[in-house]
């Protein structure tokens, strides 16, 4: 399997076609997409993904979407403003995000989407728990925002499910270890992102104090990110201090471990740290989806050894690094 030039056995970034697992978990096919889903756990946490059975158009009308989202006038967008719903969906504005102190906040716009919760539900309010967003059907009609959107996140939940299901047969806890993680309609949201072009070129070796998205773990168990045609995004090779690009890849969705499954496996299965570098002359676009599962769901270590943070569940966990995140920025 491909290693995506990633060569050391203790940088390993591999693409890996899942569909003999997807039919058949028991076969020996399977048994060596396991096998090499785990060494990328154990390496890097990043890993990419073929034969995910989601279709190109569908991936190509989403991408379009977002670019008339986008297009949008800032006051039409504004009104979408996701700080001011329930749940933080909608609207993700401009420069509102950084995950270091020093800097300045990252340049990218965002929408997010997720589970659609009523108004009325009793879990309405709590971590990205709520009603969806939209603009209004005479800004961008259903035909071209919604409804594809709508299509692709019930698709994109469900192969993150699948992906779980791939982790699990990683572990030894058994194929069910995850299940009380992914029920209970979790938090999944989906982030629609535009990275515009920025106004001073990046050049190689300078000490920026912008990016696209600087550097971070995610905070989730898993993220599924598809890329559109220009790079950007860089993996941290903890051994060498280097910045390793991953070359967008139009079949391809790029995996990562986020610091959940960094936490279950006691820090077995890496959260690697990674950014995005706008370095492009042309406008990115990226849809990321992003699993942060049942908001009751602990994180214990799965091997019964001591959680050295404390107790801590996934609500917890992630209310914490999202304030974390959308607050720092403004120190900069």
């Amino acid at each position: 399997m491909a290693l995506n030039g990633a060569k050391r056995q203790d940088f390993y970034i591999p693409s890996v076609n899942i569909a003999p697992f997807l039919k058949d978990p028991r076969s020996a096919e399977a048994k060596t997409i396991i096998d090499d889903v785990r060494a990328a756990c154990q390496s890097t946490g990043f890993f990419q993904i073929t034969g995910h059975g989601i279709s190109k158009n569908l991936q190509q009308d989403v991408f379009e979407a977002g670019k008339r989202f986008f297009k949008l006038p800032y006051e039409e967008k504004k009104e979408l403003d996701a700080s001011k719903h329930a749940g933080h969906r909608g609207y993700d504005v401009l420069a509102s995000q950084a995950y270091s102190e020093g800097l300045l906040p990252d340049l990218k716009e965002g929408f997010y989407i997720g589970i659609d919760h009523s108004p009325s539900d009793p879990r309405t309010g709590r971590f990205f728990t709520g009603p969806n967003v939209w603009p209004p059907s005479s800004l961008l009609p259903s035909s071209q925002f919604r409804a594809p959107c709508e299509k692709y996140y019930a698709e994109m939940l469900s192969l993150s499910f699948k992906i779980m299901h791939l982790l699990a047969a990683t572990l030894p806890y058994g194929p069910d270890v995850f299940n009380t993680f992914i029920s209970d309609n979790p938090a999944a949201p989906m982030r629609l992102l535009h990275y515009p072009i920025p106004e001073k070129p990046v050049t190689e070796g300078e000490d920026l104090k912008q990016f696209g998205a600087s550097a971070h773990t995610d905070f989730g168990a898993i993220t599924l990110l598809l890329q559109d045609a220009n790079p950007g995004l860089e993996v941290l090779d903890q051994k060498t201090q280097t910045w390793f690009p991953i070359a967008p890849n139009p079949d391809a969705y790029v995996v990562n471990v986020g610091d959940m499954l960094s936490f279950w496996t006691s820090g077995e299965y890496k959260s690697s740290v990674h950014r995005v570098i706008s370095k492009n002359r042309t406008d990115r676009y990226s849809i990321v989806f992003f699993l942060d599962g049942n908001l009751d769901c602990r994180l214990d270590p799965l091997d019964g050894g001591e959680n050295v943070d404390g107790p801590r569940t996934v609500e917890e966990h992630m209310t914490r690094r999202l304030r974390e995140s959308y607050g720092v920025g403004k120190k900069a």
